[in-house]
Protein backbone atom coordinates (compact mmCIF):
# COMPACT_ATOMS: atom_id res chain seq x y z
CA UNK A 1 0.00 0.00 0.00
CA UNK A 2 1.40 3.41 -0.99
CA UNK A 3 1.84 6.24 1.50
CA UNK A 4 -0.97 8.19 -0.16
CA UNK A 5 -3.31 5.18 0.00
CA UNK A 6 -2.45 4.60 3.65
CA UNK A 7 -3.11 8.26 4.48
CA UNK A 8 -6.45 8.09 2.65
CA UNK A 9 -7.38 4.90 4.53
CA UNK A 10 -6.55 6.46 7.93
CA UNK A 11 -8.58 9.58 7.16
CA UNK A 12 -11.53 7.51 5.93
CA UNK A 13 -11.49 5.29 9.03
CA UNK A 14 -11.30 8.17 11.51
CA UNK A 15 -13.81 10.41 9.75
CA UNK A 16 -16.45 8.03 8.37
CA UNK A 17 -16.05 4.97 10.62
CA UNK A 18 -14.64 6.55 13.79
CA UNK A 19 -13.56 4.58 16.84
CA UNK A 20 -13.72 6.15 20.29
CA UNK A 21 -10.12 7.35 20.03
CA UNK A 22 -10.88 9.21 16.78
CA UNK A 23 -12.09 12.06 18.97
CA UNK A 24 -8.42 12.91 19.50
CA UNK A 25 -7.89 13.78 15.83
CA UNK A 26 -11.34 14.37 14.34
CA UNK A 27 -12.90 17.83 14.93
CA UNK A 28 -16.13 16.48 13.38
CA UNK A 29 -16.20 13.49 15.71
CA UNK A 30 -19.62 14.03 17.30
CA UNK A 31 -21.37 14.34 13.97
CA UNK A 32 -19.52 11.42 12.38
CA UNK A 33 -19.61 9.09 15.37
CA UNK A 34 -23.31 9.48 16.14
CA UNK A 35 -24.26 9.02 12.48
CA UNK A 36 -21.94 6.03 12.12
CA UNK A 37 -23.47 4.44 15.23
CA UNK A 38 -26.99 4.76 13.80
CA UNK A 39 -25.97 3.29 10.42
CA UNK A 40 -24.08 0.45 12.10
CA UNK A 41 -27.17 -0.48 14.12
CA UNK A 42 -29.25 -0.52 10.92
CA UNK A 43 -26.61 -2.67 9.18
CA UNK A 44 -26.58 -5.21 12.01
CA UNK A 45 -30.34 -5.58 11.64
CA UNK A 46 -30.08 -6.04 7.85
CA UNK A 47 -30.39 -9.52 6.35
CA UNK A 48 -26.99 -10.58 4.93
CA UNK A 49 -28.83 -11.91 1.86
CA UNK A 50 -30.42 -8.53 1.14
CA UNK A 51 -29.94 -6.68 -2.14
CA UNK A 52 -28.78 -3.23 -1.04
CA UNK A 53 -28.94 0.10 -2.86
CA UNK A 54 -26.79 3.00 -1.63
CA UNK A 55 -28.35 6.22 -2.96
CA UNK A 56 -25.79 9.02 -3.21
CA UNK A 57 -23.06 6.55 -2.33
CA UNK A 58 -19.99 8.76 -2.79
CA UNK A 59 -17.00 6.64 -1.71
CA UNK A 60 -19.28 3.99 -0.17
CA UNK A 61 -17.93 4.70 3.34
CA UNK A 62 -20.38 2.29 5.01
CA UNK A 63 -20.08 -0.62 2.56
CA UNK A 64 -18.11 -2.82 4.95
CA UNK A 65 -20.83 -2.58 7.61
CA UNK A 66 -23.15 -4.65 5.44
CA UNK A 67 -22.39 -8.34 4.91
CA UNK A 68 -24.45 -8.64 1.73
CA UNK A 69 -22.67 -9.57 -1.50
CA UNK A 70 -25.18 -7.47 -3.48
CA UNK A 71 -24.38 -3.82 -2.81
CA UNK A 72 -25.04 -1.24 -5.55
CA UNK A 73 -24.02 2.40 -5.30
CA UNK A 74 -25.56 5.20 -7.38
CA UNK A 75 -24.68 8.88 -7.45
CA UNK A 76 -24.94 11.92 -9.67
CA UNK A 77 -22.14 13.19 -11.87
CA UNK A 78 -20.66 16.40 -10.52
CA UNK A 79 -22.15 17.99 -7.42
CA UNK A 80 -20.08 18.71 -4.34
CA UNK A 81 -17.46 16.01 -5.05
CA UNK A 82 -15.42 15.10 -8.11
CA UNK A 83 -16.50 12.01 -10.03
CA UNK A 84 -13.02 10.54 -9.66
CA UNK A 85 -13.48 10.47 -5.88
CA UNK A 86 -16.69 8.44 -6.09
CA UNK A 87 -17.07 4.65 -6.07
CA UNK A 88 -20.16 4.55 -8.25
CA UNK A 89 -21.67 1.52 -9.95
CA UNK A 90 -24.25 3.57 -11.87
CA UNK A 91 -24.51 7.33 -12.39
CA UNK A 92 -28.03 8.75 -12.47
CA UNK A 93 -29.80 12.11 -12.77
CA UNK A 94 -30.52 12.53 -9.04
CA UNK A 95 -34.26 11.96 -9.47
CA UNK A 96 -35.06 8.82 -11.47
CA UNK A 97 -33.43 5.73 -9.98
CA UNK A 98 -32.46 3.55 -12.97
CA UNK A 99 -33.87 0.23 -11.71
CA UNK A 100 -37.25 -1.52 -12.03
CA UNK A 101 -39.92 -1.46 -9.35
CA UNK A 102 -39.24 -3.52 -6.22
CA UNK A 103 -35.60 -4.28 -7.09
CA UNK A 104 -34.01 -3.98 -3.64
CA UNK A 105 -34.52 -5.32 -0.12
CA UNK A 106 -32.66 -2.48 1.57
CA UNK A 107 -31.87 1.15 0.77
CA UNK A 108 -29.52 3.55 2.52
CA UNK A 109 -29.55 7.25 1.70
CA UNK A 110 -27.24 9.13 4.07
CA UNK A 111 -26.79 12.92 4.04
CA UNK A 112 -28.25 13.18 0.54
CA UNK A 113 -31.74 14.70 0.74
CA UNK A 114 -30.36 18.16 1.62
CA UNK A 115 -28.51 18.12 -1.72
CA UNK A 116 -31.29 16.70 -3.91
CA UNK A 117 -32.99 18.90 -6.52
CA UNK A 118 -36.35 17.46 -5.43
CA UNK A 119 -36.27 15.38 -2.23
CA UNK A 120 -39.92 14.37 -2.60
CA UNK A 121 -39.26 12.83 -6.02
CA UNK A 122 -36.15 11.06 -4.72
CA UNK A 123 -37.99 9.68 -1.68
CA UNK A 124 -40.81 8.46 -3.94
CA UNK A 125 -38.26 6.74 -6.20
CA UNK A 126 -36.65 5.02 -3.21
CA UNK A 127 -40.05 3.67 -2.19
CA UNK A 128 -40.70 2.53 -5.77
CA UNK A 129 -37.55 0.38 -6.05
CA UNK A 130 -37.93 -1.02 -2.52
CA UNK A 131 -39.54 -4.44 -2.22
CA UNK A 132 -42.65 -4.92 -0.03
CA UNK A 133 -41.38 -5.61 3.48
CA UNK A 134 -38.05 -3.95 2.59
CA UNK A 135 -36.32 -1.46 4.88
CA UNK A 136 -34.69 1.90 4.19
CA UNK A 137 -32.42 4.21 6.16
CA UNK A 138 -32.37 7.98 5.58
CA UNK A 139 -30.32 10.62 7.36
CA UNK A 140 -30.22 14.38 6.98
CA UNK A 141 -28.54 17.23 8.85
CA UNK A 142 -30.64 19.57 10.94
CA UNK A 143 -28.32 21.84 12.95
CA UNK A 144 -25.24 21.77 10.76
CA UNK A 145 -23.34 24.43 8.77
CA UNK A 146 -23.74 24.72 5.03
CA UNK A 147 -21.50 22.24 3.24
CA UNK A 148 -20.68 21.11 -0.32
CA UNK A 149 -21.48 24.70 -1.25
CA UNK A 150 -23.41 25.64 -3.37
CA UNK A 151 -25.17 22.24 -3.39
CA UNK A 152 -26.70 22.44 0.10
CA UNK A 153 -30.36 23.36 -0.25
CA UNK A 154 -32.44 22.59 2.86
CA UNK A 155 -32.99 21.24 6.39
CA UNK A 156 -36.09 19.29 7.56
CA UNK A 157 -37.72 19.25 10.98
CA UNK A 158 -38.91 15.89 12.32
CA UNK A 159 -42.42 16.85 11.21
CA UNK A 160 -41.34 17.41 7.60
CA UNK A 161 -39.65 14.01 7.64
CA UNK A 162 -42.87 12.48 8.94
CA UNK A 163 -44.96 14.26 6.30
CA UNK A 164 -42.59 13.19 3.51
CA UNK A 165 -42.73 9.47 4.32
CA UNK A 166 -46.44 9.40 5.10
CA UNK A 167 -47.09 11.12 1.77
CA UNK A 168 -45.34 8.24 0.04
CA UNK A 169 -47.46 5.62 1.77
CA UNK A 170 -45.05 4.64 4.56
CA UNK A 171 -46.67 4.27 7.95
CA UNK A 172 -44.03 2.10 9.65
CA UNK A 173 -41.12 4.43 10.35
CA UNK A 174 -38.95 5.72 13.18
CA UNK A 175 -37.41 9.22 13.44
CA UNK A 176 -34.57 9.72 15.92
CA UNK A 177 -32.08 12.39 16.88
CA UNK A 178 -28.35 11.73 16.77
CA UNK A 179 -27.51 14.38 19.39
CA UNK A 180 -29.09 16.75 21.88
CA UNK A 181 -28.31 20.35 22.84
CA UNK A 182 -24.92 19.72 24.42
CA UNK A 183 -23.54 17.51 21.65
CA UNK A 184 -24.88 19.88 19.00
CA UNK A 185 -23.46 22.97 20.71
CA UNK A 186 -20.08 21.31 21.27
CA UNK A 187 -19.84 20.18 17.65
CA UNK A 188 -20.88 23.53 16.19
CA UNK A 189 -18.36 25.36 18.40
CA UNK A 190 -15.54 23.01 17.41
CA UNK A 191 -16.39 23.10 13.70
CA UNK A 192 -16.58 26.90 13.66
CA UNK A 193 -13.26 27.25 15.45
CA UNK A 194 -11.52 24.59 13.36
CA UNK A 195 -12.71 25.99 10.04
CA UNK A 196 -11.79 29.54 11.06
CA UNK A 197 -8.11 28.57 11.19
CA UNK A 198 -6.25 28.77 7.89
CA UNK A 199 -4.92 25.60 6.27
CA UNK A 200 -1.33 26.77 6.81
CA UNK A 201 -1.83 26.45 10.53
CA UNK A 202 -2.16 22.65 10.33
CA UNK A 203 0.08 22.08 13.38
CA UNK A 204 -2.12 24.41 15.42
CA UNK A 205 -5.20 22.51 14.22
CA UNK A 206 -3.67 19.20 15.31
CA UNK A 207 -2.81 20.55 18.77
CA UNK A 208 -6.26 22.07 19.20
CA UNK A 209 -7.90 18.80 18.10
CA UNK A 210 -5.94 16.84 20.68
CA UNK A 211 -6.01 19.13 23.70
CA UNK A 212 -9.09 21.38 23.24
CA UNK A 213 -11.55 19.94 20.73
CA UNK A 214 -11.38 16.35 21.99
CA UNK A 215 -12.33 17.23 25.62
CA UNK A 216 -15.10 19.57 24.47
CA UNK A 217 -16.62 16.88 22.24
CA UNK A 218 -16.30 14.19 24.90
CA UNK A 219 -18.05 16.41 27.45
CA UNK A 220 -20.78 17.28 24.94
CA UNK A 221 -21.52 13.61 24.30
CA UNK A 222 -21.45 12.85 28.02
CA UNK A 223 -23.96 15.59 28.79
CA UNK A 224 -26.15 14.42 25.92
CA UNK A 225 -26.21 10.98 27.51
CA UNK A 226 -27.19 12.40 30.89
CA UNK A 227 -29.96 14.56 29.38
CA UNK A 228 -31.27 11.86 27.01
CA UNK A 229 -30.35 13.89 23.91
CA UNK A 230 -32.88 16.63 24.64
CA UNK A 231 -32.79 19.79 22.56
CA UNK A 232 -31.80 20.51 18.94
CA UNK A 233 -30.01 17.76 17.05
CA UNK A 234 -27.18 17.59 14.52
CA UNK A 235 -29.04 15.08 12.34
CA UNK A 236 -32.26 13.17 12.07
CA UNK A 237 -32.07 9.48 11.17
CA UNK A 238 -35.15 7.77 9.78
CA UNK A 239 -35.76 4.05 9.32
CA UNK A 240 -38.77 2.96 7.31
CA UNK A 241 -40.38 -0.33 6.29
CA UNK A 242 -42.46 -0.70 3.14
Amino acid sequence: MSLASLKSKIIEENFFRPKWYSVLVNPYFINRFTLFTAIKKFAIETNPEAKILDVGCGIKPYRELFHSHSYTGIDIAGGGHTDEAKMVDVFYDGKNIPFPNESFDTIICTQVLEHADDPEVLAKECVRVLKPGGRAFFSMPFMYPEHEIPFDFRRFTRFEHERLYKKNGLADFSIKQTTGFFGTFAQLFVVFTFESITFRASILKALLSLFIFAPIQAIGLGLDYLTNKSGPTMDYVVTVKK
